[in-house]
């Protein structure tokens, strides 16, 4: 099957400026993209509810990073969110999760119910949540509806996680949505874990992700990252990523074995 396709928008974040929201959405519409994902940070977030109108693109999700002081700024994103009804939330207070991060969840979850908004907890190498099992962890202890995970590829590799088939059974219950990338292990990567690259390059076997992922009936769309470290040409890089993807999708449905490893690094 093809899945929709999202871009997130910190590909269009670049070092020497960021593109507007209906250039991002003009270049996705006309690539074949199906959505996107907006970053909190974006100061066009009043334009949301437009983008499906204009550009017949969904806005899948709004990404945010919670960490002490951005309560008030956070409150007030999931209380006048419009367009949009999910948040991917990074949750970054210390270094490991926080009591913090336990109270901003017990205050964003009443709102979540009152207005319809999903939250997917986002692991993220580098923060105070790193890790699937982290993630996990909080669903499990909160048990809400309006709760889940992203899986995002990228992070699970950078952090060097491994377990993959064990780590996907264990968020499929609470799955949301899934972001991937191209990446290798470098310390010239984010925050000397890994690069972030298009998904034509890269040491991450993404093809074998999706094989798992396949198999245990996801149908959900996917994410690309990207990031102002891939350079070049932004256009260039998500056609790449495209694809890239649509090739992988094509030979999994013809070879669906394929996916299977003998052996899967820990």
């Amino acid at each position: 099957m093809q899945h929709a396709v999202h871009a997130m928008d910190f590909i269009f974040q670049t070092k020497v400026g960021t593109y507007p929201l209906a250039v991002q959405c003009e270049m996705l519409a006309s690539l074949g993209y199906q959505g996107i994902t907006v970053s909190s940070w974006s100061s066009e977030l009043r334009d949301l509810p437009q983008v499906k109108r204009e550009w017949g693109l969904d806005v899948g999700a709004v990404y945010a990073i919670y960490r002490q002081g951005l309560e008030g700024r956070l409150i007030n994103l999931f209380e006048t969110l419009d367009g949009c009804s999910s948040v991917e939330l990074a949750l970054h207070s210390g270094d490991t999760v926080q009591d913090h991060d336990l109270r901003m969840l017990d205050r964003l979850l009443p709102i979540c119910e009152r207005r319809g908004i999903q939250i997917a907890l986002y692991p993220h190498i580098r923060y105070g949540m790193q890790t699937t099992q982290e993630a996990v962890e909080l669903c499990e202890r909160f048990d809400h509806p309006n709760l889940g995970i992203v899986f995002n590829g990228y992070h699970w590799y950078a952090c060097q996680e491994g377990a993959l088939e064990q780590r996907l059974d264990a968020v499929m219950p609470w799955l949301r949505q899934v972001n991937i990338a191209g990446c290798r292990l470098s310390p010239l990567g984010w925050g000397g874990a890994a690069t972030i690259e298009p998904l034509d390059e890269g040491e991450m076997d993404n093809f074998v992700l999706l094989g798992a992922l396949e198999r245990r009936g996801y149908e959900g769309r996917y994410g690309f990252l990207g990031w102002e470290s891939m350079g070049g040409d932004v256009h260039g890089n998500l056609q790449r990523s495209l694809t890239a993807f649509r090739s992988m999708e094509e030979r999994l449905a013809r070879n669906p074995h394929w996916a299977l490893m003998t052996d899967l690094p820990r």
